[in-house]
């Protein structure tokens, strides 16, 4: 790529880390992929790559902005492909080659691109969430139309509130529950947290040939679980009712996972409930998880409350309760549990999770938990 004429930046990845950090040795690309994505306006194309430790990079485009060039400095490329064919309305294709010690991935766009409309990133390792160092490449695809409506930028909550549209029923559906669930749930104030949202889409399955995102999936299953619980006449809290970010736009976790936390803390909560769908390179892999943190002896009884209640309605593999230290269950100042309800990337259950009955089930075996969860606290 010899006609670059402008740098357009040198991303300083290893600033993230503490001053004792030593680029004396390679790092090494552990993972590549890459994902069409329709959360932003235009779409994208994302390439993310998995680092095992802090690097320079430096990134130009040429003349014509056909071609588009980020150098990871004394980076090896590890066991990855060396050419990867991508969305044709964005790349024709991408080759990724090492050179003195530097590994180049050039990038051969279907259409001429600014260089200011390109987004070249680093994103810090997460140990809570077993994230490493990543790079990601945000190209736009031009000309497409957009099919999400991306939410409106908000300010950082520094005391994050459900909002009206999170506490309000007017738009909900009245179940018929019994004596004894209204028994147990009636006053009970309990915050249910749709996974992801907005510009993160969490994992991806794909049906047909076309993406299916944990964001909508785990939404569709928290507005009927919200309708049977206030049915049964618990007050209920959402982390979000509709498809944003809770803390803003392309977040970091930990502000987003807080920002989730504090809806649920500020709510004075008796429950938090997180509704996640697993993934898995492995696609015969399946399953549901009720993960918790030992905050107190209640947090294991709702995680096997919750754990037990699918496994007597939903035909779904059991992963068991398991302990874990994700951030929600962390700092959420009541019992809270985090429920796993499949994973997307197993073909079967990515159908079963899309289809129009399965979030209704699958919300009425979350209830049947809680209803169980509050009657023996009782």
């Amino acid at each position: 790529m010899e006609k670059f004429y402008k740098l357009l930046f040198a991303l300083l990845i290893s600033l993230l880390l503490p001053s004792s950090f030593s680029m004396a040795e390679n790092a090494e690309i552990t993972s590549f992929r890459w994902t069409a994505r329709n959360d932003g306006d235009p779409p994208f194309v994302r390439i993310a790559m998995d680092l095992s430790k802090a690097i320079h990079a430096e990134a130009a485009i040429d003349n014509e902005g056909k071609n588009f060039e980020v150098i990871l400095k004394k980076t090896s490329m590890g066991k990855i492909a060396s050419q990867y064919d991508m969305d044709p309305r964005a790349i024709d294709f991408a080759t990724v080659s090492e050179r003195d010690g530097d590994t180049y991935l050039d990038v051969a766009l279907s259409k001429a691109q600014k260089i200011d409309d390109i987004r070249v990133f680093a994103l810090r390792p997460d140990a809570k969430l077993k994230k490493p160092h990543r790079l990601v490449i945000d190209i736009p695809v031009l000309g497409a139309k957009q099919t999400y409506k991306k939410p409106a930028a908000s300010p950082a909550p520094t005391t994050a509130k459900p909002s009206k549209s999170s506490q309000s029923s007017r738009s909900s559906q009245k179940y018929n529950v019994s004596k004894d669930a209204k028994s147990a749930l009636k006053g009970k104030i309990i915050c249910l947290d749709p996974g992801h949202g907005g510009t993160d889409v969490g994992a991806i399955g794909h049906i047909g040939g076309k993406d299916v995102y944990e964001k909508d999936i785990t939404l569709s299953i928290a507005l009927p679980l919200r309708d049977m619980l206030q049915s049964a006449g618990a007050k209920v809290v959402m982390t979000r009712s509709a498809d944003k970010d809770v803390y803003g736009p392309w977040a970091n976790a930990t502000p987003e996972l807080q920002a989730r936390c504090d809806v649920a803390n500020e709510a004075h909560a008796d429950a938090f409930v997180s509704i996640h769908i697993d993934s898995f390179a492995n696609g015969s892999i399946d399953g549901t998880t009720a993960y918790y943190t030992a905050k107190s002896s209640r947090d294991l009884l709702l995680a096997q409350m919750m754990h037990q209640a699918t496994q007597d309605s939903l035909a779904i593999p059991d992963r068991g309760v398991k302990s874990n230290d994700f951030y929600v269950n962390e700092h959420t100042a009541m019992p809270s549990v985090l429920m796993e309800m499949g994973f997307i990337t197993n073909s079967h259950r990515a159908k079963m999770l899309t289809s129009k009955w399965a979030p209704k089930s699958i919300a009425q075996s979350l209830f049947n938990g809680l209803v169980n969860y509050f009657a023996a606290i009782s």
